[in-house]
C-alpha cells in the first residue's frame, strides 16, 4: 500500500519532478525533463499525487511483456505537455527507446480537472478498423459533416470524373471501369502509396477489357479493401489513379493530372490507405496487442487519510474498517497506452517522430488530403476523420477549434500562433479555399485573411511540403498544381496582388519573403522531395516511403535532371524554410523580369529547362566563400555551418545556408568568388537578407545568356542565402552596414 508523510490539503509548491501543479489549459505546450527513479522517490517522501500517477503507470507498462522493454532499459523520461496543439494531452516519452505513452481519462471528474489540468479525455478503441463498431464511428462522422458543417457542404454538385469504377457492377466481377457521360452521382476517392511490387494498372492495351469487368483476383489488396468499403457506404463509384488514368499514355494523364482539383474537390470522401506502404499492404488493421490499454486507480481522500498520520495495520485495529471505507469513496481512473499513430502534426519540431504513417511520406498526398473536402485515415491502429472544420480519431473526441481556445487563454496569442495551432491542429481547414475565402462575420466582405496571410499560409504549405517524397522529380510541380489553383483563386480576390504563379512562388511576393528560403536540415530524419529509394511509382509518378535523412550521407541535392531556377525551392532536393520576420519583410531592391516558360500547355506546371530566369536591380557585394576546415565529412555537415564569407569575418552575427555542399563550386582550392545580393530587411528589427550568387560557367544557359548581355553580361545561380542579425561595434549609427554595402555595386542581374 503506498503512503506518504505529506498531506497535499493545503498549497503546494510547484513539484520539480512533474512540473505539477500546472496552471489551468491555455492552449500553449511544455515539456519537463525527469527520470523515473527520481518520480518513484518524489511520489514516496515527497508525496507527490503525480508522480505517483505517472511513475505507477510506466511500471505497470513495463511489466507487460508485450511492451518490449523492461525497468532496466527506462529511467529518463521527458513529460510533454498538450504538443498536440489540439488539445489536452498528456505524453510520456522513455528516453533511449522508440516508447510514447498516452495518459488520459475516461472523464473529466473534478479531482482530475484541478491536478491534471492537461489530462485529455479518451476513448477505447475497437479490435479493428473493419468492425462493424468502425464502420459505424465512420458512418456517423460522415452523417455528422453532412448535416452540420456548412464549409463542407459549399460545393456545386459535379460530374463523375472522366472514369470512375463501378463497385456494383452486374456480372461475375462485380467491379468495372466506367467512362462516365457527364453525369452527377457521389463516389469515394482513393489516396495510397503505390509502393515497389508491380501491381494492376489501366494501360492503353487494357481499357477495353476493365471496362467489362476487372476480376477481384486481380486487384491489390488496398483496392479491394477500398471497394468493400465504398460499397458499404452504400456508394456505388470509386476513383483510383492507377485505374482511371491510363498509365502509359502520357496525353492522358497530362488531361486528368490538371482535373485533380475536381477530382478530389468533389468527392463524397477520400479514404487514405494511411497504414499500408503499397498496394498490397491493405486497408485494414487489427488494434495491436501492444497497444492495450493500462489502468491507475488512484483514491485522493484514502491518500489525504494516510498522510494525516504515520501508522501500520499492526498499529491501527481500525485499519480494516478504514480501507473498506476508502473502496467506497471516490476512485479516480487514470489510463495509458502507447501513443497512437495520429496525422496530425505536434507544435515542436524538436518532439515530432520521423513519419507517423506512410501515407504521410508521399508528395502528392499533400494535395490529395487538402483539396477533398472529407478524408477518412485507416490507420495502423484507428480510423481518423478530417474535414474542413473538423478533425477527430476513435481514440479521442473531436478537437476544438484553436481559435475558441485561443480566445479562452488569458493572453491573445499573436498572429503567428494562431497561424500554428491551425497549421497543426486542423490542416484541412488551413490549407482549405474555404477558409481563405472566409468573411468576417462583423464586417461581411472583408476576408478573414489579409493578402499577407495567404503568403504566410503559402510558404507553411512549401514547408511542409518539401517534407515529403516524389518517385519522379519532374512531378514537383503537378503533385502541387491542385493547392496552387486554389491559392492563385484567393489571392485574385485581393485588390492589388498578382495571382501570377511563377516556379512554385508568386510574383508580387518575390521581394517581400518568397525568394527567402533556406535549406533546412531536419531536426530528425525526413523524407527527401525526390527519388524515393522505397518508393514506387504514385499518380502519375509520385509516391514512395524513403525515411533516409536529407542531410545525413548524401547531403541535400540537386535533382538529376533540371527543374526549376535556382531562386526557386523547388531547385533542391531537401526540407526549406523561409525566413521572414511577423512584420514581413522591407525590400531593398528592384524586381525587373520574372520569366517561366511551360514545358506543356499549362502554365503552372512542369517549366521548360533553360526558359526560367529572374532579372533583380540591387546592391551586389562580392565575397571569397571557402569550405571549413573538416566539412569534408559528409555525415557532419550541416547547412549553417560548413562555409565562411570573407566579407562577414570581423565579429558579424549571421546566419549563412547554403542549398548544397558546393564542391562543384570550390573544386580542389576549397574557394570561390561568390556574391551577396542585397534582398531585403526583416521587420521589425531590420536583419539583412541577401541571396548567395556564384557565376554561371559561359557555355551554360545560352538563351538566358543572350539576354544577360543587356544587363552586366553575367549570369547567376543561387548557391544559398545569409541573414545578418549583428554586427560589430561601430562608432557610426549602422556604420557597419554602410561599410558593407560599401564593398559593392548596384548592378542588374539575372538569375537562372
Amino acid at each position: 500500500m503506498w503512503s506518504s508523510s505529506l498531506s497535499f490539503a493545503s498549497p503546494r509548491s510547484q513539484c520539480g519532478r512533474c512540473d505539477h501543479p500546472r496552471p489551468k489549459y491555455n492552449g500553449g505546450y511544455a515539456s519537463v525533463r525527469t527520470n523515473l527513479s527520481a518520480m518513484l522517490s518524489n511520489a514516496k517522501y515527497a508525496g507527490c499525487d503525480v508522480c505517483w500517477i505517472l511513475s505507477e503507470g510506466i511500471v505497470k507498462f513495463l511489466s507487460d511483456e508485450s511492451c518490449g522493454i523492461t525497468r532496466d532499459d527506462v529511467d529518463e523520461l521527458r513529460i510533454d505537455f498538450n504538443l498536440t496543439a489540439t488539445k489536452r494531452s498528456l505524453e510520456v516519452a522513455l528516453l533511449g527507446t522508440p516508447v510514447k505513452m498516452f495518459f488520459y481519462a475516461s472523464e473529466p471528474t473534478p479531482w482530475l480537472t484541478e491536478h491534471l489540468p492537461d489530462l485529455p479525455v479518451g476513448a477505447a478503441v475497437p479490435s479493428s478498423t473493419s468492425s462493424e463498431e468502425s464502420l459505424g464511428w465512420a458512418i456517423q462522422q460522415l452523417e455528422i459533416c453532412k448535416r452540420s458543417h456548412r464549409a463542407c457542404n459549399s460545393f456545386s454538385p459535379a460530374p463523375l470524373p472522366s472514369r470512375v469504377l463501378d463497385v456494383f457492377a452486374k456480372g461475375e466481377c462485380g467491379v468495372r471501369l466506367h467512362v462516365s457521360q457527364g453525369e452527377t452521382a457521389p463516389y469515394t476517392a482513393l489516396s495510397h502509396c503505390w509502393g515497389r511490387k508491380p501491381f494492376l494498372r489501366t494501360l492503353s492495351g487494357s481499357l477495353d477489357a476493365h471496362r467489362s469487368g476487372i476480376p477481384w483476383a486481380r486487384l491489390p489488396t488496398t483496392f479491394q479493401g477500398a471497394v468493400e468499403f465504398t460499397r458499404k457506404l452504400g456508394i456505388r463509384y470509386l476513383w483510383i489513379d492507377s485505374l482511371c488514368i491510363i498509365q502509359d499514355d502520357q496525353h492522358d494523364w497530362c488531361r486528368e493530372a490538371t482535373k485533380m482539383v475536381s477530382v478530389y474537390q468533389n468527392a463524397t470522401l477520400a479514404i487514405s490507405a494511411a497504414k499500408s506502404e503499397g498496394a498490397y499492404g491493405g486497408l485494414y488493421a487489427e488494434f495491436p496487442p501492444k497497444n492495450r490499454t493500462h489502468t491507475v486507480e488512484f483514491c485522493p481522500e484514502q491518500h489525504d487519510d494516510h498522510c494525516s498520520s504515520s501508522f501500520s495495520p499492526s498499529s491501527q485495529p481500525e485499519y480494516a474498517e478504514r480501507e473498506e471505507l476508502a473502496h467506497k469513496r471516490k476512485t479516480e481512473q487514470i489510463h495509458l497506452r502507447l501513443a497512437l499513430s495520429h496525422p496530425h502534426r505536434l507544435l515542436s519540431p524538436y518532439h515530432a517522430p520521423t513519419i507517423s504513417l506512410p501515407i504521410f511520406s508521399r508528395g502528392w498526398i499533400l494535395q490529395e488530403r487538402f483539396l477533398s473536402p472529407r478524408i477518412l485515415h485507416f490507420g495502423p491502429e484507428e480510423l481518423t476523420f478530417e474535414c474542413l472544420e473538423t478533425s477527430t480519431c476513435q481514440c479521442t473526441p473531436s478537437f476544438p477549434s484553436p481559435r475558441a481556445t485561443a480566445s479562452a487563454a488569458t493572453l491573445t496569442p499573436p498572429t503567428w500562433y494562431d497561424h500554428m495551432l491551425d497549421r497543426t491542429a486542423r490542416p484541412k481547414h488551413y490549407y482549405s479555399l474555404t477558409t481563405w475565402l472566409e468573411e468576417e462575420e462583423e464586417e461581411p466582405g472583408k476576408r478573414r485573411m489579409s493578402d499577407s496571410d495567404l503568403q504566410t499560409v503559402w510558404r507553411r504549405l512549401v514547408e511542409d511540403y518539401t517534407h515529403l517524397c516524389l518517385t519522379y522529380d519532374k512531378d514537383i510541380f503537378p503533385a502541387i498544381l491542385g493547392m496552387a489553383r486554389l491559392m492563385q483563386r484567393a489571392r485574385g480576390q485581393h485588390e492589388g496582388s498578382s495571382n501570377r504563379y511563377v516556379a512554385g512562388l508568386w510574383e508580387d511576393a518575390l521581394l517581400r519573403g518568397d525568394l527567402l528560403w533556406h535549406v533546412e536540415l531536419p531536426l530528425q530524419s525526413h523524407v527527401r522531395l525526390g527519388n524515393g529509394s522505397n518508393g514506387g511509382g504514385d499518380s502519375g509518378g509520385a509516391g514512395g516511403t524513403n525515411t533516409s535523412g536529407a542531410w545525413a550521407g548524401g547531403w541535400a541535392c540537386r535533382p538529376a535532371r533540371w527543374r526549376a531556377p535556382s531562386w526557386s525551392w523547388a531547385s533542391v532536393r531537401a526540407p526549406v524554410r523561409f525566413v521572414g520576420g511577423e512584420e514581413g519583410v522591407e525590400a531593398e531592391c528592384e524586381l525587373v523580369e520574372v520569366v517561366c516558360e511551360p514545358e506543356g500547355e499549362d502554365n503552372m506546371g512542369e517549366l521548360r529547362e533553360g526558359g526560367s530566369w529572374l532579372v533583380l536591380k540591387g546592391r551586389l557585394v562580392p565575397a571569397v566563400l571557402r569550405l571549413r576546415d573538416g566539412t569534408g565529412d559528409k555525415e557532419n555537415l550541416q547547412p549553417w555551418n560548413m562555409v565562411d564569407l570573407d566579407v562577414l569575418n570581423g565579429g558579424h552575427l549571421k546566419n549563412l545556408w547554403v542549398d548544397d555542399d558546393c564542391k562543384w563550386l570550390v573544386g580542389d582550392v576549397g574557394r570561390a568568388t561568390v556574391y551577396c545580393l542585397v534582398v531585403g530587411r526583416k521587420l521589425p528589427r531590420k536583419e539583412l537578407l541577401c541571396l548567395l550568387l556564384a557565376p554561371v560557367p559561359a557555355e551554360e544557359n545560352s538563351m538566358a545568356r543572350d539576354q544577360a548581355l543587356h544587363e552586366d553580361g553575367h549570369l547567376y545561380r543561387r548557391i544559398g542565402m545569409v541573414e545578418v542579425f549583428g554586427w560589430p561595434p561601430h562608432p557610426v549609427p549602422w556604420g557597419w552596414l554602410h561599410s558593407f554595402l560599401g564593398k559593392g555595386e548596384d548592378a542588374v542581374v539575372r538569375i537562372v
